[in-house]
């Protein structure tokens, strides 16, 4: 996950906490991501525009919203983002929901790093034998391609890495030759 500023930490807690109050965080969640679709951070950065007025702003991001059918909760929450001119922390602040919801519904993100694509099957077996280590968690992958890593895979769960790539196998074979010749 990028890294989210507090700024955007706070509008994303605030949301998630009133999504959840209302009781619809799936509703917010599904909306918040076709905002997503439809945002510029180019534009964000033009509503910062200070010539033009915050209700300006408020009024326009309040007629997209509702063009996008956006629920009250929504629209209410982004006229406040947009008043307090904090629009383009937008991406952040849905990041950090993101995080706050799978971590509701007890969802457990990973990162699978290859240099190609890799079969379901083995993405299923990768979800399977991380499971195990959190039996109560629903693995969810998420699969990049890299080249550097030259071959292998590498797997990333919340802040820890584990390396199987050929490019860590060819540094720790170097250090082993270094240490050896010295």
């Amino acid at each position: 996950m990028p890294k989210v500023s507090i700024v955007a930490k706070n509008y994303a807690k605030a949301l998630f906490k009133a999504a959840k109050e209302s009781n619809n965080i799936n509703q917010i969640s599904e909306n918040l991501e076709i905002f997503k679709k439809n945002f510029s951070i180019n534009f964000a950065h033009e509503l910062k525009n200070p010539a033009i007025a915050s209700n300006d702003s408020v009024k326009i991001i309040t007629e997209i919203a509702n063009k996008l059918n956006l629920p009250k909760l929504l629209v209410s929450f982004l006229s406040e983002v947009a008043r307090n001119r904090r629009l383009a922390l937008f991406l952040e602040i849905y990041e950090e929901f993101s995080h706050l919801v799978k971590l509701e519904k007890n969802i457990l993100e990973i990162e699978v790093i290859s240099t190609s694509t890799l079969e379901k099957s083995t993405i299923d077996e990768i979800k399977n034998v991380v499971s195990k280590k959190y039996p109560n968690k629903i693995i969810e992958a998420k699969q990049t391609l890299k080249d550097d890593i030259l071959g292998g895979i590498q797997i990333k769960i919340n802040s820890n890495l584990i390396d199987a790539s050929l490019k860590n196998k060819l540094a720790n074979i170097k250090k082993e030759l270094i240490a050896a010749a010295n």
